[in-house]
């Protein structure tokens, strides 16, 4: 037991460097444009039964500013609420509505095929997909375009700030941009086309047409759960380069309003996440062993090296959440229970999947 942790507290303390290194010197978007994108740009967005989000996120994507040519579009993916009805009534020439009740063909998603014909219609020099539950601020598109010239890239996803309102969304939601920025050496991934240092969020993707195209889009990805990374991988797979930004000042996104959704939404990509069950139970184990159980020892005689690894953790924790704008106390003093339900919706995403009841909007996935 002690071994182990010394191991807690190598990795914890090593975690936490790689983040304050990480935020130190990741790619964020100019503090504003200092000329507008003169460039077509088509703002795209797969809907489905969204109508408590859609207005906001509409609005806020047409309120864009630093852009002089671009267009918002929706495809409305069968709706059964009234995603539509909301939708048609936005007065604005800049907006297109696509209505759809097309089912997915046969090896397709439901959002992956949303976003493929969303980007088949488009004719604009930049496509720029989010979420229908992203809202941006006024100049988000035209600084991440900004950020994608200057560094050279082809693709780019600027991280929004994760709302959280329930419970289990405080605790697990905040792992989303701790565990890249704990993990992934961001400056190599930013030059790089290694696939294990893919980072991205198709809650908002900006990224060149030609680029996009070349790379097959998501006819690429027509059947990946994790259609983000996996997308990101294709520009790789063709020499395109692209990676995740800071979008904490230019987009925020309510992900998941409740636990009810937050399990759904997990147990539908999780077991995915890291290369079968094998790969789960080693990363799983590996968190758990890191982060768990030191607060498990603080009892025995293992008191010091317990309380060690846990200030590693809880610092790691603390400067993430900081600098994206999470909630501090007492969120971060909580991370061992944020891991410990992060390991049960994995263990959870892999009995749905097996058992074939993962589904999603009333999808089967």
């Amino acid at each position: 037991m002690r071994a182990i942790l010394y191991f807690s507290c190598i990795f914890s303390w090593i975690f936490a460097g790689l983040a304050w290194f990480n935020l130190r010197t990741m790619l964020r978007p100019a503090t504003s444009t200092l000329a507008d994108i003169t460039e077509s740009v088509e703002i795209l967005i797969p809907a489905r039964n969204e109508e408590s989000t859609i207005y906001a996120c509409v609005s806020s994507a047409l309120a864009q500013t630093g852009l002089a040519n671009f267009k918002v579009t929706v495809l409305d993916d069968g709706s059964t609420d009234s995603t539509l009805e909301v939708l048609n009534g936005i007065s604005d020439a800049r907006l297109k509505v696509l209505p759809s009740t097309d089912e997915p063909p046969q090896g397709w998603l439901g959002k992956t095929w949303a976003c493929a014909r969303l980007a088949e219609q488009s004719v604009a020099n930049y496509l720029v997909f989010i979420d229908a539950d992203v809202e941006l601020a006024p100049e988000a598109v035209a600084r991440s375009i900004e950020l994608l010239k200057r560094e050279q890239l082809a693709f780019i996803s600027p991280y929004p700030r994760q709302q959280v309102k329930s419970p289990l969304t405080r605790l697990v939601q905040p792992l989303l941009q701790w565990s890249w920025l704990s993990t992934v050496p961001l400056t190599v991934a930013a030059r790089t086309t290694r696939n294990s240092l893919s980072v991205a969020n198709g809650q908002f993707i900006v990224c060149s047409r030609d680029a996009y195209l070349e790379a097959g889009g998501h006819t690429k990805v027509a059947n990946e759960v994790l259609d983000d990374i996996m997308l990101l991988r294709a520009f790789y797979e063709v020499g395109q380069k692209g990676t995740v930004a800071d979008g904490t000042n230019l987009a925020t996104c309510l992900m998941y309003e409740t636990d009810r959704e937050l399990i759904s939404g997990y147990s539908k990509s999780l077991w995915r996440a890291f290369n079968g069950p094998i790969g789960s139970l080693v990363t799983n184990a590996f968190l758990f062993a890191i982060y768990v159980l030191p607060v498990l020892q603080l009892g025995t005689e293992n008191i010091y090296l317990s309380a060690l690894a846990i200030l590693g953790a809880t610092y790691g924790r603390w400067i993430v959440a900081i600098r994206t704008k999470q909630r501090l106390a007492p969120d971060v003093f909580l991370h061992s229970l944020s891991i410990l339900a992060f390991n049960l919706l994995n263990g959870y995403s892999w009995l749905r999947h097996l058992v074939g009841r993962n589904e999603w909007k009333g999808r089967s996935v």
